[in-house]
């Protein structure tokens, strides 16, 4: 039966993460509500208050027909949901016409990195509540505009950093690493397959592997640790994908971006962070990525790898691999389309929940306080990410130039300094 409080929702990209995680989870939350998977979050205690809310999954928007993406999520979403809403819209900046013709109350970005700030801003410029993909944006100054924006219009913004709800980060950060001391150093890795640079992703040389993942761990730092970054020193290599050619037909194919990175960071307190990060791993990896985490103190130390806790297979003619079902694992149902668990929906539960409990239960934005993975916790990721990106870049052409990686960056006084040979003053 249909309630009166309703949340309309609409999405603007329709790329692996859509497919993999986004779709999936609207799905469920129109057809069951937000209250089943609140417990997954630790927040249950909002299911009985939130259980009449529809969701409804209004609208799609893709840059192009050409492909029909659009048009084929819809049919797709309809094949589990048939009186579903959902209408296809495409466009340079397709947001507007969503906001226009859908009237949405939550607009959810999953565009490239690069193209995150514009609809944010113009969703809450219109009245909307925002749930966006890693990273918030690229640019420290942007970041600061989108946190202002919410907080003017008094909405949300929620991005989706869903490592901070793996179980094994929980466990790692929540009980053991407030056992083993003070910390002296972390060490994170996350290294993405080929195929995200050359094929997935058409926009690789807009974006670089520690903007793209390494987002994911300098957010768990933070969050877990309360520690807020001080200055950065990074480098990358590029030797594989400025010289990629097409594997078909061997037309050269460019693509001008970082084949891997490493980003060390001191913090406030005095520990050291090194992001080591690449979106070049060979097809033959046993895993869909490579990742592991490490925390050295002065009392223990911790390391979780992914593949050690994964789920290693191999089956005649398919290989060896290790899958991970915490991230998006599905439970069967005796219906067309099962339901999906695991941390990967738990962050959008978080940020979901918070835009229900804002416009039904009342609650200000100091009420919910960091009980979703808020814009405003979102500035020192983005202050890395774009240190991090001017600091690489003035690197390579040190290096290049037989002159070693002298460039770091100051991130005191709220802002980006640059402290490099080449400028002056």
């Amino acid at each position: 039966m249909s309630s009166s409080r309703q949340l309309r929702v609409a999405v603007v990209g329709g790329g692996m993460f859509f497919a993999d995680v986004i779709g999936q989870a609207l799905m469920d939350f129109e057809r069951y509500g937000l209250a089943p998977y609140l417990g997954s979050i630790g927040q249950g205690r909002f299911a009985r208050d939130l259980a009449d809310v529809d969701i409804k999954f209004v609208a799609i928007g893709t840059h192009s027909p050409q492909r029909g993406t659009a048009g084929k999520i819809a049919d797709w979403y309809r094949e589990g949901v048939p009186d579903s809403e959902i209408t296809p819209h495409y466009g340079d900046t397709v947001w507007e016409e969503i906001v226009t013709e859908a009237s949405p109350d939550v607009l959810i970005v999953a565009t490239p990195d690069d193209l995150h700030y514009a609809p944010i801003m113009h969703a809450l410029g219109s009245g909307l509540d925002v749930i966006t993909e890693k990273p918030l944006c690229l640019k420290l100054e942007q970041a600061d505009e989108v946190i202002q924006a919410a907080q003017d219009a008094e909405r949300i913004v929620s991005a989706d950093m869903h490592k901070r709800y793996d179980p094994m980060n929980v466990k790692l950060f929540r009980d053991l690493a407030p056992r083993m001391g003070e910390v002296n150093y972390v060490r994170a890795v996350l290294e993405e397959p080929l195929e995200v640079s050359t094929e997935v992703f058409k926009w690789a040389a807009r974006s670089n592997p520690f903007s793209y993942v390494g987002c994911h761990w300098t957010d768990v730092v933070h969050y877990y640790l309360g520690v807020s970054p001080v200055s950065v020193h990074a480098t990358g290599q590029k030797k594989l994908l400025v010289n990629w050619t097409d594997p078909e037909t061997g037309e050269p194919k460019p693509i001008d971006t970082f084949d891997s990175m490493q980003v060390k960071v001191t913090y406030d307190n005095g520990m050291e962070a090194l992001y080591i990060n690449a979106w070049i791993n060979p097809a033959d990896f046993e895993g869909p990525v490579n990742q592991e985490i490490k925390v050295f103190c002065t009392r223990g130390h911790a390391f979780m790898d992914q593949q050690d806790r994964g789920l290693r297979y191999c089956i005649a003619g398919e290989g060896s691999r290790t899958t991970n079902p915490f991230f998006n694992g599905l439970t069967p149902r005796y219906e067309p389309f099962d339901e999906m668990k695991g941390y990967g929906k738990d962050s959008l539960t978080a940020g979901m929940l918070a835009i229900l409990r804002r416009r039904f239960l009342g609650e200000s934005l100091e009420e919910l306080g960091s009980d979703y993975p808020t814009a405003a916790s979102q500035r020192p990721t983005v202050a890395l990410v774009d240190a991090a990106d001017q600091v690489a870049r003035e690197n390579w052409e040190h290096t290049k130039a037989g002159k070693g990686s002298p460039v770091t960056a100051y991130l005191g006084d709220g802002g980006i300094t640059v402290l490099s040979p080449s400028r002056k003053g």
